[in-house]
């Protein structure tokens, strides 16, 4: 007998917040097919649908759900059970038994090549106890590596935003480039742990910053969100079993009891575990797969108050910089957010930790002047960072770089011979722009013979506009400025330009997801208040599957209940048998307030 009905009338139950924790728990094969309860209640009556649900049950849970049932629970353990069983839609109204639950348990166990006497063999109880004391001290070298990782992936994301790819993850030629620039390893986990805290989000197919206030705040309040993000990635049924956890426990010993809690667990659960503990490592939250007392704080909530500076023993914050003869910058403890976008600016990491190692260099200090900084602002940048002053190799070079810097000026030109008016300060920058091959597309040329003031000024042309022009020059990397009214701008890497709307396709699949569950709970509400229409729907499945019904009527101000056997529908009326009193009822679905199924 088929459990639509019973599972319906669950479904029909639920209030937001319980329709949206079903829906988003659930595998929805055709979620834009589904209208009401009884069109949800058949999705998620698949099999498909109902083994996935399965594989993340405990013991407890799947043998409240076999045929023979649980005898061996206690009051306490089956109430419990049947309110995770409610919220996934393995029972029906009442806690009503679905046949095929039952059906797809017994499939299920056949295919894993278990009984339910394995399912009842109680496990081994194993909490995160405390191994071999481990030196956990040490987390917030893990912390501020990590933490410093990101605030640089992030800054690189705000200048070069990451091409998505179609699966929705940030594409590899972007992730080799920044592990190579930055000397970040594994960026990936980086990038998983920003948009975990939605620090970086996809937009248009492109993912993009969103982290502008994290940056600004300190180094326990950057860590704090991080990690909260990362304990979220970690499944809820494995994090349902460190409750217990104390600076020193094992996250070992829980994950291997793992499969003996939950029995039927897939290898894509398995391989989420191995990923979140792989990035709980990286955070700190663990040292050497032990807690630390930052890790446990964290898992329990409690830094949940403000300032978490006071809850964190990280170093002090370091008041300077020391820079080298040969230009690299040692860094000896976590900078304030000011001092690091000022380091950023004219530097690049070689190593990251606690104590730093960056490089200042003819190319990091050629980008400062491409993103708009003078040569003083560069030099108060590094006069307000460095303890020993500013070396005379990098003042050297601020000063070679300044005299460089818009020594090409790009101006609108409206003569009949181009759009574009490019002059130079050298003749030997002018040379070297007409040979490069990157900037072919330009079609720079002389100007015509007649102007012989232009010629004697020696500009070139092109008939390309102004600011396409001074786009070409920038990302050559060249000392161009806009001159004439054209704006330079403050960086050529931004997002590409994008219709208003945002192309379906670029979404990503966890958006596309995430927005066909919300329309499908909105579908499902709204039919709630459709009462003949849902019931309607009800009799004619209950007609179809020859299913007994007990149906509350109110008519004329008199309320009485029936079992029947519906028979037919039409005209907004029902046609059933009363099998108690032996008679044919009719009756006008308007007039129905109630409907159960019954087994």
């Amino acid at each position: 007998m088929s459990g639509t009905l019973a599972l319906s009338s669950l479904i029909a139950s639920l209030d937001r917040e319980g329709l949206s924790g079903l829906v988003r728990s659930r595998r929805i094969a055709a979620p834009t097919s589904v209208k009401d309860s009884l069109d949800l209640a058949t999705e998620l009556l698949k099999p498909d649908s109902i083994t996935q649900a399965l594989t993340l049950l405990t013991r407890e849970d799947l043998l409240l759900l076999a045929p023979e049932g649980a005898p061996e629970l206690s009051d306490a353990e089956r109430t419990s059970a049947l309110v995770r069983l409610r919220g996934l839609g393995l029972v029906g109204g009442n806690d009503t038994e679905l046949h095929e639950v039952s059906h797809a348990l017994e499939a299920l166990l056949r295919t894993r090549g278990l009984t339910l006497a394995d399912i009842r063999e109680t496990p081994e109880h194993a909490e995160p106890a405390v191994a071999e004391p481990a030196d956990t001290s040490a987390w917030f070298a893990a912390a501020l590596t990590a933490t410093g990782q990101a605030a640089w992936v992030l800054r690189d994301l705000e200048r070069s935003p990451a091409k998505l790819n179609r699966n929705g993850d940030v594409a590899s030629a972007w992730l080799r480039t920044v592990e190579d620039r930055l000397s970040i390893p594994d960026a990936d986990e980086v990038v998983e742990l920003l948009r975990a805290a939605e620090l970086a989000v996809p937009e248009g197919g492109w993912c993009v910053s969103r982290g502008a206030a994290w940056l600004a705040a300190e180094s326990a309040e950057r860590w704090n969100i991080l990690a909260s993000s990362a304990i979220g990635l970690m499944p809820r049924q494995l994090l349902g079993h460190l409750s217990a956890a104390e600076q020193g426990s094992s996250i070992t010993v829980v994950v291997e009891a793992f499969p003996r809690h939950y029995p039927l667990a897939t290898e894509p659960t398995f391989a989420s575990i191995e990923r979140a503990a792989l990035l709980w490592e990286r955070l700190g939250i663990t040292v050497a797969g032990q807690f630390s007392p930052a890790g446990v704080a964290v898992l329990e909530g409690a830094l949940s108050g403000n300032p978490v500076s006071t809850e964190l023993d990280l170093p002090d914050t370091a008041t300077g910089i020391y820079i080298q003869p040969d230009l690299s910058v040692v860094v000896p403890g976590p900078l304030s957010a000011r001092d690091e976008a000022a380091l950023a600016a004219i530097a690049l990491p070689e190593q990251l930790g606690v104590a730093s190692t960056l490089r200042i260099s003819e190319a990091t200090l050629s980008e400062a002047f491409h993103r708009g900084l003078s040569g003083d602002e560069i030099r108060g940048l590094v006069d307000g960072l460095a303890l020993t002053g500013i070396p005379q190799p990098v003042d050297y070079l601020i000063t070679t770089l300044s005299e460089r810097a818009g020594s090409i000026i790009v101006s609108p030109h409206f003569g009949e011979a181009g759009r574009t008016r490019v002059e130079f300060a050298r003749p030997e920058l002018r040379a070297t722009v007409l040979v490069d091959r990157r900037l072919a597309h330009l079609q720079l040329q002389e100007p015509p013979a007649f102007d012989e003031i232009a010629r004697a000024t020696r500009p070139l042309l092109s008939k390309l506009r102004a600011d396409h022009v001074l786009a070409a020059l920038l990302d050559a990397r060249y000392p161009a400025r806009g001159g004439g009214g054209l704006l330079t701008p403050t960086d050529s890497r931004g997002v590409p330009a994008r219709e208003s709307a945002p192309d379906a396709e670029a979404q990503t699949p966890a958006t596309r997801a995430a927005s066909a569950a919300e329309a499908l709970i909105e579908r499902v509400l709204e039919s709630g208040d459709e009462g003949p229409t849902d019931i309607s729907r009800q009799v004619t499945l209950a007609i179809r599957d020859r299913t007994r019904l007990q149906v509350t009527v109110e008519m004329r101000g008199v309320v009485r209940s029936f079992t029947i056997v519906p028979v037919s529908l039409a005209a907004g009326r029902m046609r059933a048998l009363d099998e108690a009193a032996g008679v044919e009822r009719t009756l006008p679905l308007e007039a129905i307030t109630e409907i159960t199924q019954i087994r």
